[in-house]
């Protein structure tokens, strides 16, 4: 019992000092990394496939409900494309950022939630993403990201 309250203490302890060191969001990191996903919902908005791939760095990765993954930012392009031209065609997309964290001085993730909704035919769907931004040339562009929908339980609450 008491390893297990020492052990519980030191964890503790080291969690503090690792949020410690952690650097502070900047202002104008915030407002950038917040300008990056209005500039996405824009050109998604616009079903603006080259628009959306210009958030994305170069060797960026994406991976978005039920389909493969996505690697490069030409690749990203034409995924969006064929979605604007399909699946996403005619979707409005609403999207909220919900945490910043930044993890080192060029480095952020990103907490983000969405909505998707067309009239016909029909969808309306929420979802989450984690996204990994790192300032490159003192740009904030996109490595990493992935998305989830969130299941509809017809207003139920999901059991654990």
């Amino acid at each position: 019992m008491l390893a297990r309250l020492a052990a519980l203490v030191v964890l503790g302890l080291v969690s503090l000092r690792a949020a410690a060191d952690a650097p502070a969001l900047r202002p104008e990191d915030e407002a950038a990394i917040r300008a990056h996903f209005s500039a996405f919902d824009a050109a998604f908005a616009r079903a603006d496939a080259r628009g959306v791939a210009e958030g994305y760095a170069e060797d960026a990765d994406i991976l978005r409900p039920n389909q493969p993954a996505v690697v490069g930012r030409a690749a990203i392009e034409a995924f969006y494309l064929e979605m604007f031209a399909g699946a996403m065609k005619d979707v409005r997309k609403g999207g909220t950022v919900d945490r910043i964290r930044v993890v080192a001085p060029a480095l952020a993730v990103v907490d983000s939630s969405y909505t998707l909704d067309r009239d016909a035919p029909p969808l309306h769907a929420r979802g989450v993403s984690l996204t990994v931004l790192e300032k490159r040339a003192g740009r904030w562009v996109a490595i990493l990201s992935r998305s989830y929908r969130i299941p509809d339980t017809g207003g139920a609450t999901p059991k654990p």
